[in-house]
This record gives C-alpha cells, sequence and structure tokens, in this order.
C-alpha cells in the first residue's frame, strides 16, 4: 500500500454525489484534506469493527462492502460493490462507532482518505458546504435504510 499527496487529481471530487452542487474553490479545499492511498486486489480497505472516523472516495478500481456472519455460521454476505466516486465509512465520521461493515479492492484501487477530524473542521468552517453535504448524506443514508427495511421485510414474509 502506498501513500501520497497529490494536488492535481481533485477533479475526481466533482463526480462524488455526496459534493454535488459544490464549487471548484471549496472542492478543492476539501481535496486538500486528504491522502490518496492505493490498494492492491484482495486488499482489506477497512475492516468491520476496526476503530473508524474516516471519510473514504473510491478514485478507480472496484471495492465490495461485506458483513461478517455470526462467528461459525457462514463465511458472511456482500452487501454492496463500489466504483469510482463511492463514498464509505461516512457514518463512523459522524458518530464515532467502529467500520460496521468491510470494505476489499476487487481491483487495484486509488482510495482518497479525509481523516473525520479534519472533515469536520471544514464543515463547521463552511456552513453553506455543510449544509448541502449534510443534505446529501442524509438522503443517501435514508435510501440505505429504506433498502434495509425492504429487504428484511422480504426475508419475514418468505418465513
Amino acid at each position: 500500500m502506498v501513500i501520497r499527496k497529490e494536488s492535481t487529481r481533485s477533479n475526481f471530487l466533482r463526480e462524488v454525489n455526496l459534493f454535488e452542487g459544490l464549487d471548484n474553490k471549496v472542492i478543492n479545499q476539501i481535496f486538500r484534506l486528504g491522502l490518496v492511498q492505493n490498494f492492491k486486489k484482495g486488499d482489506l480497505i477497512i475492516r468491520e469493527g476496526q476503530h473508524g472516523g474516516n471519510l473514504h472516495i473510491l478514485i478507480n478500481g472496484k471495492a465490495e462492502v461485506w458483513k461478517s456472519g455470526p462467528k461459525g455460521k457462514g463465511k458472511g454476505q456482500q452487501l454492496a460493490k463500489l466504483q469510482r466516486g463511492s463514498v464509505f465509512g461516512e457514518m463512523s465520521v459522524f458518530d464515532g462507532a467502529p467500520y460496521s461493515a468491510s470494505v476489499r479492492a476487487l481491483e487495484d484501487c486509488d482510495i482518497h482518505i479525509i481523516r473525520g477530524s479534519d472533515f469536520e473542521s471544514f464543515l463547521q468552517d463552511n456552513p453553506p458546504a455543510a449544509y448541502g453535504i449534510f443534505r446529501t448524506l442524509l438522503s443517501s443514508i435514508s435510501n440505505r435504510l429504506r433498502r434495509t427495511n425492504l429487504a428484511l421485510s422480504v426475508m419475514e414474509s418468505g418465513k
């Protein structure tokens, strides 16, 4: 795994739903908050239960989100596939809880990682940007919760 600071690749953030509608100056500020980390196919990017707090944005490559099964009962379940522009780890930035799932590289990946404390400071210093980001974040989390509720209701109706 290689870590590098880059100043010329902030363009990908314009494709990230979380930052939709933000101007170039704000996008560049957000980019400068983080580092780019490279992961090889098969590498674990984040581990379920690991102390969280970082915002991750997939620049290129593909990854999968998976949840472990109960100890001794199966190997877990894939929850989602991630591609360019996908954001993960965001819940732990705001609730301080450990990561709720693992993310593994399906291909070689470049991930832009922003420390949660840096992201929170940025949001506090930039209320207009914070409003747009929080609105998009709440919408995204609400959609995930609705999909989870639907999946659970389908599972229960099949019993």
